[in-house]
């Protein structure tokens, strides 16, 4: 299994939380159509302007197929002025499922 971690900083509380409405209503129901797909979280700096999304995935061509995918750049386009700077993105294997 592999885990794509997306992270970045809102602007401000408010932003983080038109971000996180984003991704309840237009992410969450589209990844559950990707193949691959396992499960999301997002996650929030407690008190604080950072935002999380982990999502774990089947394999690491699902992972990066997603990454590389149509989806997942109208979801940056649709947040990508709520953010300071841009999205780091980071993929993670987890060993303890070999």
């Amino acid at each position: 299994m592999y885990a794509r971690m997306v992270i970045g900083e809102a602007n401000s509380e408010e932003q983080v939380h038109e971000f996180a409405r984003i991704y309840a209503s237009e992410v969450l129901p589209e990844l559950k159509h990707e193949p691959g797909f396992a499960s999301a979280r997002f996650m929030v700096e407690e008190d604080g302007r950072m935002a999380v999304s982990l999502t774990v995935w089947n394999s690491r061509a699902d992972c990066v197929r997603y990454n590389c995918s149509r989806s997942y750049r109208q979801f940056v386009a649709r947040t990508q002025h709520l953010l300071i700077g841009d999205f780091v993105v980071k993929l993670f294997r987890d060993l303890s499922h070999q």
